[in-house]
């Protein structure tokens, strides 16, 4: 039994019994019987039949052949014409509709069998074709997009890194003619400008690799236990050791809160984060990150647990509205960050990162009043 649907399109409603019964002891299901062009199209649309079986001249406005058109246009439903007529006029009209059979009145039951089988066949390899052919389109696109990426990227960090390098190039010629007049103050200070830009460079590199790692899909998502309380206050303090006084970080959780997370990936957040937000308060201030568990499934209905949310506050320059939007794209700085240093890589890192823990990352800013980042991780 083939259970393949047909619609029998036939204006001769003894013809068409006839039809129908044959189609039947041949296994096929037989959707409906219709007499008009119009009836055809819509019963086409809302049986979604395997084949059309279709006589040419039929009651109503439109024939079989414009009848077969729109049914092959709009619902690609192969056709294969039952008809008495074979006159090259005819038969010019129905290959314009690029049918999947012509059987001519009367016919055997084993030359019907063979074109609808036929028909069929060839409609399905027509459509593995097409679907192949869509999917190495894709393909391409996707690798030409990649390509483009990777190119924009490269230039990008070669325009990034001439900088940190003029640098270098300069002290390291100032330190070459100056060696003798210059006393141990200034030739430390040289050093460490040198010592700065190396760190520079090697940081833009590392933010590359990262992001080159995500690009490719080999930035791996391993979630382990972990002392989130303990995890942060860590970090804090860590961080409090590079930063300079002027700036005041705080750690602030509801209580202990152990969950399942990546360890490293979460590292690359709140560092980039809490980084941020020391860089961009010039003027000093409050950085805080604060932690708790949300019970609340609104963010994430799909997941049965809970969610882990971070804050970060800062009362720094703050965020233009206009740079909202391409916030995490790479290489990009806001238009009010002036001469403050930074390579626009840092929020691209911890973006991917969030979607890697399948998460959410939500800003609140205003240009002088400061800026939080909220970050919603399923755990």
């Amino acid at each position: 039994m083939t259970n393949k649907k047909i619609l029998i399109v036939e204006d001769e409603i003894i013809v068409a019994e006839d039809v129908a019964v044959r189609l039947k002891k041949l296994g096929y299901i037989v959707t409906d019987i219709v007499t008009t062009g119009e009836e055809a199209i819509e019963r086409a649309e809302h049986t979604k039949p395997d084949l059309v079986l279709m006589d040419i001249v039929l009651e109503g406005d439109i024939d079989g052949v414009i009848a077969a058109e729109e049914i092959r246009n709009r619902f690609n439903i192969p056709i294969v014409f039952l008809t008495a007529y074979a006159d090259e006029k005819t038969l010019h009209r129905a290959k314009l509709t690029d049918p999947f059979g012509y059987i001519l009145k009367p016919f055997h039951q084993k030359d019907l069998q063979a074109n609808i089988e036929i028909a069929i066949h060839r409609h399905e390899l027509e459509n593995k074709m097409q679907q192949a052919l869509e999917n190495s389109e894709q393909l391409r696109q996707i690798a030409q997009e990649q390509a483009g990426r990777q190119n924009k990227y490269v230039a990008m960090a070669a325009h990034e890194l001439r900088n940190p390098l003029t640098a270098i190039v300069a002290s390291t010629k100032l330190l070459e003619f100056n060696r003798s007049r210059w006393d141990d103050e200034s030739k430390l200070k040289c050093l460490r400008l040198i010592q700065s830009a190396t760190q520079n460079m090697n940081q833009l590199i590392e933010d590359m690799l990262m992001i080159g790692r995500a690009e490719a899909d080999q930035l791996k998502f391993n979630p382990a236990p972990l002392n989130f309380s303990e995890f942060c206050q860590f970090l804090v303090e860590k961080m409090k050791l590079s930063t300079e006084s002027k700036h005041q970080l705080n750690f602030v959780s509801s209580g202990v809160i152990v969950a399942t997370l990546d360890q490293r990936l979460l590292q690359h957040i709140l560092s980039n984060l809490i980084s941020n937000a020391i860089k961009y308060s010039p003027n000093g201030g409050t950085i805080t990150l604060e932690l708790e568990i949300e019970k609340s499934k609104k963010e994430f209905p799909n997941q049965e647990s809970s969610a882990v949310i971070f804050r970060v506050r800062d009362d720094g320059i703050g965020i233009p509205e206009e740079d909202l939007e391409k916030l995490f794209e790479p290489f990009h700085r806001c238009t009010n960050v002036s001469g403050i240093a930074g390579n626009g890589l840092g929020l691209t890192i911890v973006k991917k990162a969030v979607d890697l823990h399948g998460g959410a990352i939500a800003v609140e800013s205003e240009v002088g009043v400061g800026t939080t980042f909220i970050v919603t991780l399923p755990c």
